[in-house]
């Protein structure tokens, strides 16, 4: 029979690494990078700035700069990461010396005889982390730092998007309001004709009726088209962190937005997106944790070292030691094991979270790109009926002036000349945004997301 000591000496391993068991850990992500996108971009030169530096026309990529600048969103996602670094300064200090000093002075007086001591010392400690778990906390901690820059840049993605698609919808609707108003002058001359036409008895008074409610439904339309450049110009206000009363003056032209892309395929979102960047440091730091649970199951030690000196009725003495503490978990009811297990359901939803994103990413994508070949398509048809409207109403009107016929045909190929340039204006608007949102859904350059980026070990 062995000692009791040989005994405990013997049982301790199966005490420290039999009786831990754990699940395997999750399954490395497998992304299927050889995919393509339905329909093929048009895609530029590679470039080291944002697309809205290349993309916009000089004046207005100068203003997105300004509203980048005061933008009060990007300013609140500027100071997470600021506190995010802090926490990593944080972690880096907790595996580094901790140094203190203390000092104690005492005076004792008995029947006339008195006393004094004095004492200083330093302590100073420090963790070993035997087993990395300080350092994947650390790791963690790193990848928490990239999530929050990834969240930042998405964060000014989102606002330039809101900006120039602002910008886009004020401008519309000074150009709308100037066609409306076109095509109100159109109507209420069609109404003076066909009101003459009635008193000469070549028309009812039904189609009196039809040309005053065109008319009115024409009149009504301004009104809405004015609150829309409204909130649009709110809007735009807001996103530079201005009070509505203090707008700018409404821009009146579209503005030219460049059709050059740069991505080709689905797996270049993957570096290049930034919420894709924030899912995969999201994804890393819960596999740190992870990992840092698994061996919270593991010995913890440390080194500390001390120096004292005592002052006893002017005898000095100094005292100066050293140790290595270690300690482990015999028995906590199950709770390290729950805590490994919670870590391993958030490894598991973070990788199925960055899988289903990037799947949305491509997706979105992948529909915007479909949207903006139905889109060319259709301009080019409208283009040509806007140029038959044109010649319609050209022919009439000369017909007009031989005499042939009377004002009514030329004012129905005006009206009808009118509608379709709303409708031209209206294809041309529905390009602009799927263009910016193109833009914004391919990201940002590589290379420039997550300066600083912590190490990826996966």
């Amino acid at each position: 029979m062995l000692p009791p000591r040989q005994f405990v000496f013997g049982l301790m391993p199966l005490l420290l690494f039999g009786c831990v068991s754990h699940a395997p850990r999750p399954e490395v992500l497998r992304l299927d990078t050889a995919s393509r996108f339905s329909v093929a971009p048009a895609t530029g030169p590679s470039s080291t700035a944002p697309w809205w530096q290349q993309a916009l026309e000089q004046d207005l990529a100068e203003r997105t700069a300004s509203m980048l600048a005061a933008n009060p969103s990007v300013r609140l996602a500027a100071q997470d990461v600021a506190i995010q670094q802090a926490r990593l300064d944080g972690s880096e200090a907790d595996r580094g010396w901790e140094v203190v000093g203390s000092a104690q002075g005492k005076l004792q007086t008995r029947d006339g005889d008195g006393s004094g001591s004095a004492q200083a010392g330093i302590d100073a400690s420090l963790p070993l982390d035997l087993f990395d778990r300080l350092q994947q906390g650390r790791d963690a901690v790193s990848f928490e730092l990239a999530r929050s820059r990834a969240k930042l840049e998405q964060t000014r993605l989102q606002q330039v998007q809101a900006f120039v698609l602002a910008h886009i919808d004020a401008a519309e609707a000074q150009q709308l309001q100037q066609l409306l108003s076109q095509q109100i002058e159109t109507a209420q001359t069609l109404l003076r004709l066909t009101e003459f036409r009635f008193s000469q008895g070549l028309v009812s008074s039904v189609d009196v009726l039809q040309q005053r409610e065109q008319l009115a439904s024409l009149r009504l339309q301004p009104v809405e088209v004015r609150l829309s450049a409204r909130q649009a110009m709110t809007h735009l206000a807001s996103l530079q962190g201005r009070l509505p009363e203090q707008v700018e003056e409404a821009p009146q032209g579209l503005p030219g937005l460049a059709e050059n892309f740069s991505v080709a395929t689905p797996a270049e979102l993957i570096q290049r997106r930034p919420d894709l960047v924030e899912k995969r440091a999201a994804l890393l730091a819960s596999d740190r944790r992870y990992a840092a649970a698994l061996n919270a199951h593991l010995p913890d030690a440390s080194l500390s070292a001390g120096a004292l000196l005592r002052l006893v009725s002017g005898d000095a003495s100094e005292v100066l030691n050293a140790a290595i503490d270690a300690s482990i978990s015999l028995f906590d009811s199950g709770a390290l094991q729950a805590s490994s297990a919670e870590h391993r359901a958030e490894l598991e939803r973070a990788g199925i979270d960055y899988l289903s994103s990037w799947l949305d990413a491509v997706r979105e994508t992948d529909d915007l790109l479909q949207g903006l070949q139905i889109n060319s398509e259709r301009l080019r048809l409208s283009e040509r009926r806007t140029r038959v409207a044109s010649n319609l109403f050209d022919a009439t009107r000369r017909r007009y002036e031989r005499g042939i016929t009377d004002y009514l045909p030329v004012l129905a190929a005006l009206r009808s000349l009118q509608q379709q340039q709303r409708d031209h204006l209206g294809l041309r608007v529905q390009r602009l945004r799927l263009i910016v949102r193109l833009h914004t859904a391919m990201g940002l350059p590589e290379g420039r997301l997550l300066p600083g980026q912590a190490e990826d070990r996966t």
